[in-house]
Order: structure tokens, then C-alpha cells, then sequence
């Protein structure tokens, strides 16, 4: 089984990409200790060209795109049947998601379109915003509301949405115990959930 972190940010190697790999490697250790096998694959989409979606309906007639962009590569990834999860992370910007994060989801209708192929597999958020209360929350459910429309299996940390961290940290984004620890806690529970569903 595999678990997928996207990180949505515009910038490469920042917070939003420590906070998945915190969430990564929580879920991947939590996995083992459980006696699973668990592989996890962080994608960043910083630097790539994804293209919002042109409604041209090409993936009506199968899992394709008609845009040859930088997308195209992940749709595989995205389609392999040992995906039992997807994490998304995203800065806060202007109160929702970012570009980048939109431009993704509206970009895997195709999975929806053939045969709701992300159905019952997990879905899981993280949002970093300027301050401690930043709009984080309210992201995460914009998130989880994409994720419902391909019938995920929704997942939080435990006790909250997701992972919800401050990208301004005083201290910097790596000292923020809190955040990074709602990211962990996230990722132990998609291990764990995982766990159970491949068990039974």
C-alpha cells in the first residue's frame, strides 16, 4: 500500500513540503511499527506547469488528458492501485487553497469521470497560513469538500480537521511543535486507517 503527500505550494522546499514529510514519515514509521508495509511518495508541485482544467471532456472517453503539461506524468502515479491514500498540502492563500492546489483538483475529474477511481481511498489535508489562525481550518475543508466529490474516505488527525501549522512561526515553521505535530498525528492516522481496511 502507498500513500501520496501533494505539496501544493509555489515554492519549493518550504513549509508546506516540511510539514508533508513530517506527515510522511509519521505514517510510514506508524505503518511499521503495526508490522505493515507502507510506501509513501511526496510530490511538489513547485516548479511543474499544471494547467487548470479547459472542461474539454477528453477524459470522458478515458483516464487521459488532453493538456501536455506537466500533470500528465502523475496521472499514473495517481491511478496505481496501491494508492490507498492522498494527502494534500497547501499554503493559505487568501483564505482557501492555492493555485496550484486548485489547478490539481480540478485536474483529477478524470479519475472521477472513469469510474470514481479515488472512491474509498483516504483523503487527508494539511494548510499552512501566516499566523496561528490563518484560515487554516476553513482550507482544509475546501479540501475535504473536493475529496467528497470522488467519495474519499476522509481523514483527520485525531482531533482536528488536519494538519494545521503556521508558516511565520516565530521560531521558524521547524519549531512549530503544534503544527508539526497535528501534520505527525494526521499521517499516523492515515497509517492506521490504511492498516484496518487492508486487514479486513
Amino acid at each position: 500500500m502507498k500513500i501520496i503527500g501533494v505539496v501544493a505550494s509555489a515554492r519549493k522546499n518550504k513549509s508546506s513540503k516540511f510539514l508533508t514529510e513530517q506527515c510522511l514519515q509519521a505514517a510510514k514509521g506508524s505503518a511499521e511499527e503495526a508490522g505493515q508495509n507502507l510506501e509513501v511518495e511526496l510530490i511538489e508541485l513547485a516548479g511543474l506547469n499544471v494547467n487548470g482544467c479547459i472542461a474539454c471532456d477528453a477524459c470522458k472517453k478515458g483516464v487521459l488528458c488532453s493538456q501536455e503539461d506537466d500533470y500528465q506524468p502523475l496521472i499514473a502515479k495517481l491511478a496505481d492501485p496501491e494508492v490507498v491514500g492522498i494527502i494534500l498540502a497547501t499554503p493559505v492563500y487568501m483564505g482557501s487553497m492555492s493555485s496550484q492546489a486548485k489547478a490539481f483538483i480540478d485536474r483529477t475529474v478524470l479519475f472521477r469521470r472513469n469510474g470514481f477511481m479515488f472512491k474509498n481511498k483516504l483523503g487527508g489535508a494539511i494548510a499552512v497560513g501566516g499566523s496561528r489562525n490563518g484560515g487554516q481550518e476553513l482550507t482544509i475543508q475546501a479540501v475535504h469538500a473536493a475529496m467528497m466529490i470522488h467519495d474519499m474516505i476522509i481523514i483527520g488527525d485525531g482531533d482536528h480537521f488536519g494538519g494545521a501549522a503556521w508558516g511565520n512561526h516565530p521560531d521558524g515553521y521547524e519549531n512549530d511543535t503544534v503544527g508539526i505535530a497535528t501534520a505527525q498525528n494526521l499521517g499516523r492516522r492515515m497509517a492506521e486507517v490504511a492498516s484496518t481496511m487492508q486487514i479486513s
